[in-house]
């Protein structure tokens, strides 16, 4: 039973920019949950944008005050002018971060507990405060740049053993992830685990049933190499050639856009193969209700929210095994495909 009393200060890592932004839209779903479950709810973020995106560089930072479904929130957004240091995002995250909570404290007094999304950069955040204030804190993990190694986070190790040994509590996303971070990082408690969740709007979405002469898969994913986008256009080929009347769509963007489409020039798949790139989570339901079958080929999900997305709007999945989808996945909702070969993946969408 949830303590109605219980004031929550939730520090996201990263958090949607916009109602219908898909990018840490769990991070907000699960507070508004948390608070309409009678908590008291807010959130403070330090939004540094990325300088690649030349019309949002802010050479001044700018700070919002708004309620979003009653959950009081405070950002800073300014650009990552520190994107060469992984230290000085750290520290400037910690930084204004402090900045934020020292005005969320005046204004909506201490909150009883801090939960950390994150390690990276929200957890330092998190333990920066609870040394000040002593106010306890819980990490949740999400990122998969412990399993990757590409993000730079094995020379901050101690640091982040560190705090996790200050934290009250810490959680991987999948049951899978907890047991790779128990293994990976040494701390001195286990990891435990909490699934994300689905969307009250895929869960209320009224199911279509879909034409299966023009049989349509869909996928949603960021277009990056990891993501392997690449297997399911190849696989996609070989399914095509037998039901030349059959489409893939793709949402997401990413900078394999120019590889994947030569791949779909190359297989004269022009009139078959779609991006639809970024779109907002609305029209991603509506493309869902569209299609036939989900697929996704991603090396690596410390999760996996659009499979429960998928199969909450009655979809079929067919899924490279990234870990998590064999924990995720029940067997009469899709197929975990184990080897990562055209052969398999398009044996499974047949």
């Amino acid at each position: 039973m949830i303590n109605k009393k219980l004031h929550i200060l939730i520090i996201p890592s990263w958090y949607p920019e916009h109602d219908g932004h898909y990018m840490g839209s769990f991070f907000r779903e699960q507070a508004i949950g948390i608070q309409k479950n009678g908590c008291n709810v807010g959130i403070i973020y330090p939004e540094l944008k990325s300088l690649r995106r030349t019309f949002d560089i802010r050479i001044f930072p700018k700070l919002q005050y708004y309620e979003d479904e009653g959950l009081k929130t405070i950002k800073l957004r300014w650009s990552n002018w520190f994107i060469k240091s992984k230290f000085l995002q750290i520290l400037i995250f910690k930084y204004i971060g402090h900045y934020l909570f020292k005005k969320y404290i005046k204004q909506n007094g201490k909150p009883d507990l801090i939960h950390c999304q994150s390690v990276f950069n929200a957890g330092f955040l998190g333990e920066y405060i609870y040394d000040i204030y002593n106010i306890p804190f819980i990490v949740t993990e999400h990122n998969s740049g412990f399993y990757y190694k590409n993000q730079g986070f094995k020379r901050f190790y101690n640091s982040v053993k560190r705090v996790l040994n200050k934290s009250k509590k810490c959680f991987a996303v999948s049951e899978n992830y907890s047991k790779y971070l128990d293994s990976e990082i040494k701390i001195n408690k286990k990891w435990d685990f909490h699934h994300n969740l689905v969307n009250d709007n895929f869960i209320n979405t009224k199911l279509k049933s879909v034409d299966k002469s023009n049989f349509t898969f869909l996928c949603v994913s960021r277009l990056h190499k990891i993501k392997n986008v690449d297997l399911i256009i190849k696989s996609f080929e070989i399914f095509n050639k037998k039901y030349p009347n059959s489409k893939l769509k793709i949402i997401g963007i990413g900078s394999e856009f120019k590889n994947l489409n030569k791949i779909i020039d190359k297989n004269n798949l022009k009139n078959n193969v779609f991006f639809l790139g970024e779109i907002s989570r609305s029209n991603i339901i509506k493309e869902f209700n569209s299609c036939n079958a989900f697929v996704y080929a991603s090396s690596f999900e410390t999760f996996g929210v659009i499979f429960v997305e998928s199969m909450a709007l009655g979809r079929p999945i067919i899924s490279l095994n990234c870990g998590s989808s064999n924990e995720i996945i029940p067997d009469f909702c899709g197929i975990v495909v184990n080897k990562k070969t055209t052969y398999d993946f398009s044996n499974a969408m047949f």
